[in-house]
């Protein structure tokens, strides 16, 4: 709480122009403070050239620790129940697994042979019709043999 020393206080007014809160006014030639206002932040005190702005604190009451009755701690034995494993958690090491497989030995082997294909037939093997290399074997042998 701030107060003010009225023998020291000459009214010069710097406290209540220091104030935040404008908790400070001058009444008759002297500073008052209104503690409902007042937030304690000293700033006034500080500032106050003559002393006259005094900070009290008032002590608090210190709590007096009182023993508490506690039971003594027992031990509980506690038999831990199995942790029941879902089907996902079972199978993601064998995807893992089969996955892998797949990545190192299948999937170059089909990039190659679907790269090869495409290659053959981009290069245009002419000789053939579009509906297939059979096509004119298949027609060659059913007049020949006749």
């Amino acid at each position: 709480m701030v107060y003010v020393d009225i023998e020291k206080c000459i009214g010069c007014g710097t406290c209540a122009q220091a104030c935040p809160v404008a908790a400070i006014s001058l009444v008759g030639g002297t500073a008052q403070v209104d503690q409902e206002k007042c937030t304690d932040c000293e700033a006034c005190v500080e500032v106050c050239p003559n002393g006259a702005m005094l900070a009290v604190r008032e002590p608090v009451a210190e709590r007096v620790a009182v023993p508490s009755v506690r039971p003594a701690p027992e031990a509980i034995r506690v038999r831990p129940q199995p942790v029941p494993v879902s089907l996902r958690a079972r199978l993601v090491p064998f995807v893992g697994s089969a996955l892998a497989l797949l990545g190192r030995n299948i999937a170059p082997r089909l990039a190659t042979y679907l790269v090869n294909a495409l290659d053959r037939q981009l290069s245009g093997q002419a000789g053939f019709t579009a509906r297939g290399r059979g096509f004119r074997r298949r027609r060659r042998r059913g007049r020949g043999g006749q």
